[in-house]
């Protein structure tokens, strides 16, 4: 059973290819975001997800191996 605030851990990042238009979401990025950088559980449940341009996205990777988490890469498929 769910509890009220339960709030799983990422274990996971995925990238792939932004289908729609978006800015960049990173802080004074004026870059169209070109990518989405997707948080998911140990189930493979989306967490969370934000809009990069490629660049910032690349920070993110290695930010969040540093972390230790999985990164799966889907931008060429």
């Amino acid at each position: 059973m769910l509890q009220p605030n339960f709030d799983p851990a990422p274990t996971a990042v995925r990238i792939h290819r932004c289908g729609y238009v978006s800015p960049c979401k990173a802080r004074r990025c004026l870059k169209r975001a070109t990518l989405i950088a997707e948080k998911v559980d140990a189930a493979g449940r989306h967490i969370r997800q934000i809009e990069l341009c490629a660049l910032h996205c690349d920070i993110v990777i290695e930010r969040e191996r540093a972390r230790s988490l999985e990164i799966c890469d889907r931008r060429n498929e």
